[in-house]
């Protein structure tokens, strides 16, 4: 065998058996999944520590609700359904006909306007009609619609921001996606002599509220509001999630209802809770509405309205322009409950009406074992703490809603009563 022939001989068996290993390691090896790659170079789970331990405490939290049955009977205290449109059959009957007769009609982004004559753009008329504003958008939710408003007014400019420190949430993140995060001031909760103080100091901007606070139901000073904005050249901003349907004669929200929608430059509204849509609106002059869709992140990239969706909430509104009775059943069920309760002990407000009735208790963990108890007595209210309230001001959130009787009110305050006692 000369030396060339026996080379290519071991060359050739070389080959095979480099063919025979990898075809072994790809047979018995596990493919790599994301997370296992995220954990080869991060050295840890996919979420943060932060997402992680607050998913565990709201999970924990709000255990109780895994096994509510809203079928049976219990004290409903945590549904925003004020006025009970929720349950109402005409209101779904028309939606479902709506649903029936135009199905999904425009897959398509906002930006694809609907016809001036279309159901949605009635709609939109008709709730700046409500709204005594110059225009009005529908949004897929008062957190787009609230994100939207912070990009409209504060991206590609240098104007500060001026927030309550109990304005929701959605507000503040609109801060930071349209850029402002470094102009953020917060000022304390209806506080205008800090509100000004901070405006002095660095100037005119936009100023942003909720009309009423959704944490303990407490009322903005509206008037006072629009009075300093105007005399110091600011855009107010108010958020009227939890006035829409309620407050008013026909359920205007607070701004329409004092006469000061002129003074009150950009107004933003869920009406998933009164109205029980899920949808937002935006009100404002024309330019800003259009700016919605046209010019913002979630305007751009999110789909257009339904019309069936439309079609419910022009019901809807129509309902709850009605609703006067049960807006004075409100009235009176909250009256009656904060009353019952500060004479029991509980540090609550009775100067107020509105549905939202909050009792602050201290630390997470004390919230946390009242909102549990009252969950194993058929009573279901929310719980919040930290980072939605201060550290040391958790609190037990009860909602006054048309599911409720003097007689649960009763029963809940007596059970309350018995916490001194049941919790040692």
């Amino acid at each position: 065998m000369n030396q060339g022939y026996a080379v290519d001989i071991v060359m050739k068996a070389i080959s095979s058996l480099r063919s025979v290993f990898h075809q072994s390691i790809h047979v018995h090896r596990r493919p790599l999944s994301l997370t296992t790659t995220v954990k080869r170079w991060m050295g840890g789970q996919l979420p943060g520590q932060h997402s992680q331990e607050l998913a565990a405490r709201t999970k924990a939290a709000y255990s109780p609700f895994e096994t509510l049955n809203k079928y049976e009977n219990h004290v409903d205290m945590f549904s925003l359904d004020y006025l009970g449109l929720g349950q109402n059959e005409e209101l779904n009957r028309v939606h479902a006909d709506a649903i029936l007769r135009h199905g999904m009609d425009r897959i398509c982004s906002c930006v694809v306007s609907h016809p001036v004559d279309s159901p949605v753009k009635d709609t939109e008329r008709a709730l700046a009609r409500w709204l005594k504003s110059k225009s009005a958008a529908l949004t897929y939710s008062c957190t787009a619609a609230n994100i939207g408003a912070m990009e409209i007014l504060l991206k590609g400019n240098q104007r500060p921001v001026f927030v309550d420190h109990f304005a929701h949430a959605t507000l503040k993140l609109g801060v930071t996606v349209a850029g402002a995060a470094s102009r953020l001031q917060v000022f304390q909760h209806n506080d205008l002599d800090h509100l000004r103080s901070l405006i002095g100091k660095t100037g005119s901007g936009v100023v942003v509220v909720d009309s009423i606070y959704s944490t303990n139901g407490e009322e903005a000073p509206m008037a006072d509001l629009v009075d300093l904005c105007h005399d110091l050249g600011c855009i107010l901003v108010v958020d009227e999630s939890h006035a829409l349907g309620i407050i008013g004669e026909q359920g205007e929200g607070l701004v329409a209802h004092l006469g000061l929608e002129d003074g009150v430059h950009v107004r933003t509204t869920s009406l998933y809770k009164s109205l029980t849509c899920e949808n937002g609106i935006i009100a404002s002059t024309r330019n800003v509405t259009e700016c919605f869709n046209h010019a913002t992140t979630l305007g751009i990239f999110s789909n257009t309205i339904q019309i069936s969706g439309a079609v419910r909430v022009k019901k809807a509104m129509e309902l709850a322009m009605e609703a006067t009775e049960q807006r004075e059943n409100l009235r009176n069920l909250s009256k009656s409950f904060r009353q019952q309760l500060k004479e029991a002990g509980f540090p609550v407000r009775t100067d107020i009406d509105h549905p939202i009735v909050s009792v602050v208790v201290g630390e997470m963990e004390r919230a946390v074992e009242i909102h549990h108890y009252l969950c194993s007595k058929g009573i279901y209210p929310w719980v919040f703490f930290y980072p939605a309230t201060p550290k040391e001001g958790a609190m037990v959130r009860f909602v006054i809603n048309q599911y409720l009787t003097p007689e649960k009110l009763a029963y809940t305050v007596e059970t309350m009563k018995n916490l001194r006692d049941d919790l040692k």
